[in-house]
């Protein structure tokens, strides 16, 4: 049985403008991955990542790497402690 965890991401560097969150829902859908993804006023990407502890590791991998015109510095992950009722993945609006 797999276990399923929820990570919170925010990604530092050149990643808005370039593509980023669409890169990023294509491929939680790819994988079953559930959650959101938007851009922050000061220039991050954040995210909610829910899913199988295996595929949200390498997903998070994948993060480091971006579209080709992103350029991510580096990445904070945390655990995620609220609910998420969320069975899709969205891209959301800019708070």
């Amino acid at each position: 049985m797999s276990l399923f965890i929820k990570k919170h991401i925010k990604v530092f560097g050149k990643v808005q403008g370039v593509g980023y969150r669409f890169w990023l829902q294509t491929f939680a859908i790819k994988y079953g991955v559930s959650g959101w993804v938007k851009n922050t006023t000061t220039g991050e990407v954040e995210a909610l990542l829910v899913g199988e502890e295996e595929v949200i590791t390498n997903l998070i991998e994948q993060c480091y790497m971006g579209p080709s015109e992103s350029n991510v510095k580096y990445i904070l992950v945390d655990n995620f402690k609220g609910n998420c009722e969320i069975k899709s993945f969205e891209i959301l609006s800019t708070d």
